[in-house]
């Protein structure tokens, strides 16, 4: 049996040789934010407090920040969307291919070796070379052999393109992350929203349950003569219209549960959402927001924005670079016969090793615009660096200014209600006693359920600024898989 020479001594070597060249890895300077970006000592406008729920800290994190409100069916939602929802799987999806794009931009710059093997037939024309008295030939070429080449990356090329594909697989992370966060957040709303429409269907019923009752007396004070024909109908008018309120109501609540089917990865037909209540979302005592500083380091759309800096970062270096001259260096071996069974033979084997240096002369203006749109590209990825700053602390400061004036509202509406409740009880004794028109009851009752509908909005408000202002304090969303 033929056997491979012992000694490739050459390809070996190179393949060696160029291996260790290629060992460097891509790295970059630490972040430095753009020129402009804002660097804010808090949240709040002069003149605006921070809400007493809301705790200012170092280091402050929220942990299955949902936890907070005390409601096991919300946690069960939200862990069922983290796992199923498609908008989530999709950015999971799209981060992994970013990432296989960052290996394979690592990949190239490191030492290429294949194999080689070739099988010919060829027919030598003698008299195509002018040569007479020699017999064209037919005959067979093996060849088996292994190829090495290496760019050394002179100018640093490669390296920022696989700096830019790394930056970009790390931001696809962080929006994933930004996607996950989004996600709890909008399960979380949905839930509060058909909260407050039950407690909204709720108050509706039981002001249609009161109008019949005083559709009832109205009929009786009419049959004894106390009341007129108009004043019955305009009473049960009213009771028309009230429950002409219902099917909106119920409208919307079918809405705000399809819509959270759907954010749990489920179709209305094989899931049932929970019947949310407002008095099962237990108000959290405080609600943890890091430092302006610790807000920049640990926002999922800020670090996504910054990777995505860096990147364009990278691609502008590379487009600067990317017109000097380029070195490759290639060697090959090979075993080559015109017999297979000479094809191991020492004398057989073949080597070359080559270097070749290119270098652009004119390319039409080609490069010149590949810089000017790595450097635009630059500018805007500069932009909306500094733009997702100004948002992230815009919305923390009128979310924080938002939960403070909605615990005002609740305590009004709260009080609104107890004295709305004190009027339509006094107004409907009085009717029953015979000492109160039934028209004075009917407009008790109307605004007994005006202050508890608004109660049930303001509630619901108070609890999405919660909600928001969790979220937008970037908290970490991903402690739910692992828990």
């Amino acid at each position: 049996m033929p056997v491979l020479p012992r000694r490739p001594a050459a390809l070996l070597g190179l393949a060696a040789g160029l291996i260790l060249l290629g060992g460097c890895a891509t790295s970059d300077a630490a972040f430095t934010a753009p020129a402009g970006t804002p660097s804010p000592e808090g949240y709040g406008m002069a003149g605006e407090r921070t809400p007493p729920r809301v705790v200012v800290e170092a280091g402050a994190r929220s942990r299955t920040w949902w936890s907070a409100f005390g409601s096991p069916q919300l946690d069960a939602v939200i862990r069922l969307a983290l796992e199923n929802a498609p908008d989530l799987a999709e950015a999971r999806a799209t981060l992994e291919r970013h990432q296989a794009e960052a290996e394979a931009a690592q990949a190239l710059l490191k030492p290429q070796i294949g194999l080689n093997a070739r099988i010919e037939r060829q027919l030598f024309n003698s008299k195509g070379f002018g040569l007479s008295g020699f017999p064209s030939r037919t005959f067979n070429i093996f060849s088996l052999g292994g190829l090495v080449s290496y760019d050394p990356d002179l100018f640093g090329v490669g390296r920022s393109r696989a700096g830019e594909a790394s930056a970009l697989a790390d931001a696809a992370r962080w929006e994933a992350d930004a996607a996950a966060l989004s996600l709890s957040a909008s399960v979380a709303l949905e839930g509060v929203r058909i909260a407050s429409l039950n407690a909204q269907i709720d108050s509706a019923e039981q002001v249609i349950d009161d109008d019949r009752k005083l559709v009832e007396l109205a009929r009786r004070a009419e049959g004894l003569g106390g009341l007129s024909r108009s004043g019955r109908v305009e009473i049960e008018a009213q009771l028309a219209i009230d429950e002409a309120q219902m099917p909106d109501l119920y409208r919307q609540r079918d809405q705000a549960r399809r819509r959270l089917a759907l954010l749990a990865g489920k179709s209305p037909s094989e899931w049932t959402p929970p019947d949310f209540r407002l008095a099962d979302l237990v108000l959290p005592g405080a609600i943890p927001v890091g430092l302006p500083s610790e807000l920049l380091r640990g926002r999922p759309d800020i670090k996504a924005a910054e990777a995505e800096l860096r990147a364009a970062r990278f691609a502008a270096r590379a487009e600067q670079t990317d017109s000097l001259p380029k070195l490759r260096l290639t060697g090959n071996y090979a075993q080559t016969s015109n017999q297979i069974e000479d094809l191991f033979r020492s004398d057989s084997r073949g080597w070359n090793l080559s270097s070749g240096l290119t270098a652009p002369i004119y390319d039409g203006g080609l490069a010149r615009a590949n810089r000017r749109m790595a450097e635009a590209d630059l500018r805007a990825a500069e932009a909306r660096y500094r733009r997702t700053v100004l948002e992230a602390f815009s919305q923390v400061g009128g979310l924080m200014t938002s939960l403070d004036a909605g615990e005002t509202e609740v305590a009004a509406f709260r009080r609104a209600v107890d004295a709305a409740q004190a009027n339509a009880d006094i107004t409907l004794a009085g009717v029953r006693l015979g000492g109160a028109p039934l028209l004075r009851a009917i407009d008790a009752r109307r605004q007994l359920s005006l202050a508890r509908r608004s109660l049930a909005e303001a509630e619901a408000r108070r609890l999405s600024d919660m909600i928001g202002l969790f979220a937008a304090a970037g908290a970490d969303w991903r402690t739910a898989a692992d828990d």
